[in-house]
């Protein structure tokens, strides 16, 4: 019987190799990976060391192996904590956690060292038992020991009761009853039966890890626990977060960052310290916060995605945001956010050029209608509106000449010189070289030859187009509100015709009478 023990210590150490292995070779480096590697090193390391224990003729060449095997027995503890967290909470070691159990860990590997925590061994049925001192380390491991795997029974019992869905409460489960038979097995064959002195219960501690991997592999295959396959997928959730090319931030239930990406990072022009840790209010303008604030309360609320558009420094964003909760019951909220200036800014050309001339930027048809019922509905009754129909003179012979850029350079020139006179009324151009002018508020028709014969006297004054002189004069037709007409469509038309008379008698402009066109 003593042969057996050792056979089986090799041939578990075996099958933890072949497991740290298979776990290195692991394409992504996962915590949960690490720490599972880390676990089995360790009872790899305790089951080879007892191995070579059990062999050996002598106690004191025993001893030094059950003592070389405590770097397993002593550590082991810690990876299972950190793993059973990294589960169940989602939290990962960091320096400061790792730091203070890490040196409890070599006081004890010290004190197994000088004899402080198994100080003898004796032959039993099954080889050699290790007997533990009567010692404050040993009372000290015993404590530090069942309490760490104590709580991760209360993780994992706690992880199992909240779940939500079917394959979370099998994890909890799963990792409940591995932690519960791994401590039972190990403390009653390592602690408890060799203290009083039960030899018939063969030293099988180290076997105990087998109960922990079988379990993690059970969770892993057959329920995608979190330590491996949806540890993949955390680290690629992580890459995604941090790559996408729109700007993401998680934030708490008060607005504070918890992690943005480097997209969100460039929208805010900050560094990622200045962010994280910061709350909105400190990095958004009084009333950009305000309603940031009040969506995020109403997703929160609501439990369901709301979404709005704000603008930040000249650039315009729509906000998704999307409401988070915790297993310890906190809430947060993901604001996936998208840059749309350039479609706001397309759509700003588009409403632009909807009520205006693509080439001049002037008011078109439409915006000419539309200011003058204004002007219609605010008039007082004892003043005229005056409204202008302007041809340029012998624009086509330089238009076709000179061609139709040069052509473009000079219709945009004189609609700039007509709102340069034009200064409490409204310029528009109706096509071609067609221009229209309307002015409220005239007092009479001196008063509208007054404004008529500025325009002309501008637009008579010779400018350079392509490099050459172009030297146009204006027929200008003009219509009277409400005399001639109170439409828009009919004060045009009558505009019009006095044009073509002015045109044709070779005069600057024309007023409109209902029998004859009156000349000047």
């Amino acid at each position: 019987m003593p042969e057996i023990l050792p056979q089986v210590d090799f041939l578990v150490f075996l099958v933890y190799s072949a497991a740290a292995i298979s776990l290195f070779a692991y394409n992504i480096p996962t915590t949960e990976r690490n720490l599972c590697i880390s676990i089995v090193l360790c009872f790899a390391l305790w089951s080879f060391c007892e191995a070579y224990a059990h062999l050996s003729p002598t106690p004191d060449r025993a001893l030094m192996w059950f003592s070389i095997s405590s770097f397993g027995w002593i550590i082991f503890p810690l990876p299972v904590l950190f793993f059973y967290l990294a589960v169940t909470r989602g939290i990962k070691p960091n320096f400061r956690a790792v730091l203070a159990p890490s040196f409890l860990c070599l006081f004890l590997i010290t004190a197994q060292w000088r004899g402080n925590l198994v100080n003898k061994v004796e032959r039993g049925p099954f080889g050699w038992v290790a007997f533990w001192a009567n010692s404050p380390a040993s009372y000290l491991f015993v404590i530090y020991y069942s309490a760490i795997l104590s709580f991760c029974a209360f993780l994992a019992l706690k992880f199992w009761f909240n779940a939500e869905e079917q394959r979370q409460r099998a994890q909890g489960k799963i990792l409940f009853f591995t932690v519960v038979a791994g401590f039972f097995v190990g403390t009653f064959s390592d602690v408890v039966a060799p203290m009083f002195k039960v030899f018939q219960v063969p030293p099988i501690a180290c076997l105990a890890g087998l109960i922990w991997l079988a379990g993690m592999v059970l969770a892993v295959t057959k329920y995608g626990l979190l330590s491996l396959e949806l540890g993949y997928f955390k680290d690629l959730y992580e890459r995604l977060f941090e790559f996408t090319p729109g700007p993401l931030a998680l934030l708490d239930e008060r607005g504070v960052f918890l992690s943005v990406n480097q997209a969100m990072i460039n929208s805010f022009g900050r560094k990622r310290e200045e962010l994280i840790g910061k709350s909105l209010r400190q990095v958004l303008d009084a009333e950009t916060y305000e309603l940031h604030m009040t969506v995020i309360e109403e997703a929160l609320r609501s439990g369901q995605v709301k979404s709005f558009e704000d603008a930040r420094k000249g650039r315009y964003f729509r906000h998704h945001i999307v409401p988070v909760s915790f297993q310890d019951n906190k809430k947060a909220v993901l604001i996936i956010s998208r840059d749309i200036t350039e479609e706001v800014k397309a759509m700003q050309r588009l409403e632009f050029y909807a009520y205006h001339d693509y080439l001049t930027g002037l008011p078109n048809r439409a915006m000419l209608e539309m200011k003058f019922s204004e002007m219609t509905s605010n008039s007082d009754g004892n003043s005229l509106i005056a409204v202008f129909f302007l041809d340029l003179d012998g624009f086509k012979f330089y238009n076709d000449s000179l061609g139709h850029d040069v052509g473009d350079e000079i219709l945009i020139e004189f609609g700039k010189r007509l709102c340069q006179k034009v200064r409490n009324g409204l310029v528009g151009r109706f096509g071609g070289d067609e221009f229209i002018v309307i002015l409220p508020h005239m007092k009479n028709t001196e008063h509208v030859e007054h404004a008529v014969l500025e325009i002309v006297s501008a637009l008579k004054t010779p400018t350079k187009a392509g490099g050459v002189d172009v030297s146009l004069s204006p027929s200008i037709g003009i219509s009277l509100y409400p005399k001639d007409g109170t439409s828009f469509d009919e004060l045009i038309r009558h505009a019009d015709i006095a044009m073509y008379k002015a045109k044709k008698s070779a005069r600057s402009y024309c007023f409109f009478q209902e029998d004859r066109a009156f000349l000047r």
